[in-house]
């Protein structure tokens, strides 16, 4: 028998095992958008994986009902794109928006840069549609259903895409974040699958990794004053469709090691004090590596990342901010 035996059945759970594992991104902010329809959210978070990494939204409790629309790489543009859709969609309007900056993300364009950029075909436009094209003019939207392998006779597309889509958004709702059993901050990180234990390094060691980091990765972005001009305009529209919707934005920056602040370029931080400054509205900044003394090696997994002792830091940290705001 081909049908009626338990191979078959078990093939149906690999199809949906695979799509997950291949689509993580996508079926990540797809549950979440899906999850603000039905349930709605009070505050949204978005961001890369600063934020990805570093928040475990579930826990800001005085943030009420919080969704977060974070994943690697992502920058300012659909930032603004989770934003107006989450606003647009949701079961009831949110009362908080929480925005997530790196230092040098005023200076930074996903859809230009060629390591990441493949994220436009096989997350942003299917999300999007042709909005999430930006500047990847020539992306082609990649089919989900592209990237496993299948008897197309046993399994039939139509099905095989309900049932994957059904089952990766219910599995990724259920457990509401980016991290879970499914997936964890260790096993999702470079340092993670090489088996590299950060706090296991000497201190010439993590500092080599941070200038590798900074000097030859992110400081780089400075040169980029065409897409540093347009972010710009992103931010002066992103807060100003929030005030239209009755929310004063938080930017947030979450805490980087020691070696990470010793070599990022100074500029940036200054930039961002003088664009959010040069707004006719008001916005809130917090700043987590004003807070030094909190955060130590061992809560990060590499030289800008917390680990999950990490992250329940910070997110404890901004909890407390929000209740002051609150207040």
């Amino acid at each position: 028998m081909r049908y009626y035996d338990n191979e078959y059945f078990n093939k149906w759970s690999d199809l949906a095992l695979q799509y997950l594992s291949n689509n993580y991104d996508l079926c990540y902010l797809r549950a979440m958008h899906e999850k603000n329809r039905t349930e709605g959210a009070d505050t949204i978070i978005v961001g890369s994986s600063h934020a990805m990494n570093g928040i475990n939204e579930l826990d800001l409790k005085a943030a009420g009902k919080t969704i977060q629309f974070s994943i690697s790489s992502q920058d300012l543009f659909f930032d603004f794109m989770h934003i107006k859709k989450a606003f647009t969609e949701g079961k009831y309007m949110p009362k908080r928006c929480l925005i997530n900056l790196g230092y040098y993300m005023m200076y930074q364009d996903l859809s230009k840069a060629e390591q990441v950029k493949k994220l436009i075909p096989r997350v942003y436009l299917n999300l999007f549609g042709e909005n999430g094209r930006h500047n990847y003019f020539d992306a082609t939207i990649v089919d989900p259903l592209s990237v496993i392998k299948y008897d197309e006779d046993m399994f039939p597309p139509p099905m095989v895409k309900y049932w994957c889509e059904f089952w990766s958004s219910r599995a990724i709702w259920e457990n509401g974040t980016y991290y879970s059993n499914i997936i964890t901050r260790k096993n999702n990180n470079i340092f993670g699958i090489k088996k590299i234990d950060w706090n296991n390094l000497s201190v010439t060691e993590k500092t080599s990794i941070a200038i590798d980091r900074t000097e030859n990765g992110h400081n780089k972005h400075v040169k980029h004053e065409e897409t540093h001009k347009e972010n710009i305009a992103i931010v002066r529209d992103m807060v100003e469709f929030l005030h239209d919707h009755g929310v004063i934005p938080l930017f947030f920056i979450t805490p980087y090691t020691r070696y990470y602040n010793e070599y990022i370029y100074k500029g940036y931080k200054e930039d961002i004090f003088k664009t959010l400054d040069s707004l006719d509205l008001p916005v809130e900044l917090f700043d987590m590596n004003d807070y030094q003394d909190v955060f130590f090696d061992e809560d990060f997994l590499d030289s800008d990342h917390l680990n999950d002792a990490g992250a329940q830091k910070a997110t404890e940290m901004l909890n407390s901010y929000l209740e002051l705001l609150n207040q």
